[in-house]
């Protein structure tokens, strides 16, 4: 057996791997391989429970099942699934008590005898288990086997224990991050969406059409099987209504449920497993509903139904949902005057000219080395892409790159607002993720009032140490290039929620050395959004190999060549979204 002092060095090991990593399954075989060189069952596996499904557990392991591969083959990423009525008695006792279970000979112990022809086979006379629990909530559990020649001793015991709580909190760890990577999907999906039938809704005014296209998007990202949309019109004398129905034959008859839902208090909310229908004749399981609202005025409901278990994070898109139908309902009225339009593109004439003034403050010199340059072109006259640099003393420079959910008046005066903000928190805060965690407890009740959010980058650049540190809200993350034109691809940058979506949101610093990269940039999604005219979009990977290619000439040649390349991938000159391209080059 090891001595103390190893077990704690392995131990201190497992643990920055834990903190260091936010994907459990990478790490998992290395924490148990760690484990192993200093307690010595014959070996050990880990077994994980899905959604809190405990009809099936999950076996996990790969590299440390090499002693019965043909009892548990790894076939999948997410692991065996095996049916957990099959496991021992006191398996079952350690995940239902929450308790450790040492099982010192399987032969012996009444509760292994199911066991004992499995355990003959593979050699091995003693089993322990650790349940793995997070937030009270057991998740899965680890199990050591034994041969005749393995003793554990308490100290042992406890040292398995520990890792046990390690892998309890990788889990816990991997769980939020895939959450909220699916909740940043969700949103970027979803509004992508939303804004094509917004503009749809701009050009030919088809309302029907708009609430058909946004009740089909409540339905996808609510994973429900039915959703209305209900508006009352002219002081509830008429009612318009709009339903998605996923992969139902037969509609649920949601609508009968609307007045019931409609008349509860607050603003929003769901209720999962549902004991007795709402209505006779309503075969409604599960509901989430979010009430639509045009200034202090309720105008109407999105109701979603049958969802497998509605969560906060579904509330919480749902509402962005429902207050961009609000927006769409109040662009629908502003269509139907001629003379609104001619007044609106006189006004965002005069932004567009305000905002291009902004931007092109922030052209500068950082050092002698770099320089700060971009590439704007709004789709509209008056885009919600927006970037603004400033120096904060002789040694850092602060910018921001931001991409405000719509387009025209609102997103502008939403820059606005973004931009009046920035200026004094990066004065009074030094690190991008203090500017970012109190940008968003600034901004929020605004943005909560307005129905939008925004995605970003702050970034500041420290010229004496070459360095970059960057905070993400659920923006996408830096391209940076080496000096021999390899791009980085494994970019650590933590994405956070965007700003205007929760109002205790904090954010972290990602700080990257640049001394070695000519050109880091940092772009907004109409760029790779672009499509040619076989649907295909212009991407990630188009993007990072253009600058690859180009990274070494000077700004206005980028910007000349970046032009060039997009108009010969779509084969058009005008693009549906705002385009800006940020980059931190090499002079």
């Amino acid at each position: 057996m090891g001595n103390t002092s190893y077990k704690m060095s392995n131990l201190v090991e497992i643990s920055t791997m834990v903190t260091e990593s936010s994907d459990f399954f990478s790490i998992k075989d290395k924490i148990i391989e760690k484990m192993l060189e200093v307690v010595h069952p014959t070996k050990a596996c880990v077994n994980l429970f899905y959604k809190n499904n405990y009809q099936y557990a999950y076996l996990v392991c790969s590299e440390t099942l090499e002693a019965i591969p043909q009892l548990f083959p790894i076939m999948q990423p997410r692991g065996v699934k095996i049916d957990f009525n099959t496991y021992p008695k006191y398996i079952h006792e350690a995940v239902k008590e929450k308790k450790i279970i040492y099982v010192d000979n399987i032969f012996e112990d009444e509760r292994a005898d199911d066991e004992r022809e499995l355990a003959a086979e593979e050699g091995y006379v003693g089993r322990i288990v650790y349940p793995l629990i997070t937030n009270n909530t057991v998740v899965g559990f680890m199990t050591c086997f034994l041969t005749e020649t393995d003793k554990l001793t308490e100290t042992d015991i406890d040292f398995i224990s520990s890792v046990a709580s390690l892998i309890s909190l990788s889990i816990d760890i991997t769980t939020k991050n895939n959450n909220m990577n699916l909740l940043v999907h969700k949103l970027r999906g979803s509004i992508s969406s939303i804004n094509e039938a917004t503009k749809k809704l701009y050009m030919n005014k088809n309302i029907n059409e708009f609430l058909d296209h946004l009740s089909e998007q409540a339905c996808s990202i609510t994973s429900s099987k039915e959703a209305v949309i209900m508006i009352n019109e002219n002081d509830n004398s008429n009612r318009m209504f709009s339903s998605y129905n996923h992969g139902e034959k037969n509609y649920i008859n949601t609508y009968t449920a609307m007045s019931k839902i409609i008349e509860k208090e607050d603003m929003g909310g769901y209720e999962n497993n549902i004991n007795a229908h709402i209505e006779a004749g309503v075969n409604i399981d599960s509901y989430i509903y979010y009430k639509l609202k045009d200034k202090n005025k309720i105008i109407g409901i999105i109701v979603c139904v049958n969802g497998e278990n509605y969560t906060e994070d579904d509330l919480n898109i749902l509402s962005i949902l429902a207050k961009q139908v609000s927006v769409g309902m109040q662009l629908y009225e502003y269509n139907s005057v001629e003379v609104k339009h001619r007044l609106l593109a006189n006004e965002l004439n005069i932004l567009n000219k305000q905002q291009k003034l902004i931007m092109d403050e922030s052209k500068m010199d950082c050092n002698e080395q770099k320089e700060l340059y971009f590439y704007h072109r709004p789709a509209r006259v008056v885009g919600g892409d927006f970037y603004y640099a400033m120096r904060v003393d002789e040694e850092n420079i602060v910018y921001i790159v931001a991409d405000v959910m719509g387009h025209g008046i609102v997103s502008n005066y939403v820059v606005a607002m973004i931009k009046g903000a920035f200026k004094v928190l990066a004065h009074q805060y030094k690190t991008s993720e203090e500017i970012m965690t109190n940008l968003n407890k600034m901004l929020y009740d605004e943005f909560d009032k307005m129905g939008v959010f925004t995605t970003c980058l702050i970034s500041v650049v420290n010229t004496k140490n070459n360095t970059i540190t960057v905070s993400n809200a659920g923006h996408y993350s830096p391209i940076m290039i080496r000096k021999d034109g390899s791009a980085v691809q494994d970019l650590k940058c933590v994405k956070g929620i965007p700003l205007g979506i929760l109002e205790d949101a904090e954010y972290v610093n990602n700080i990257h050395d640049i001394a070695d990269y000519p050109m880091v940039c940092m772009y907004t999604d109409g760029v790779l959004e672009i499509k040619n005219v076989q649907k295909e979009e212009y991407g990630i990977s188009r993007l990072q190999e253009f600058l690859q290619n180009n990274f070494e000439y000077d700004r206005e040649k980028i910007v000349e060549n970046l032009k060039d390349n997009l108009k010969k991938f779509a084969n058009i000159d005008s693009y549906d979204d705002d385009i800006l391209v940020v980059m931190l080059k090499d002079k």
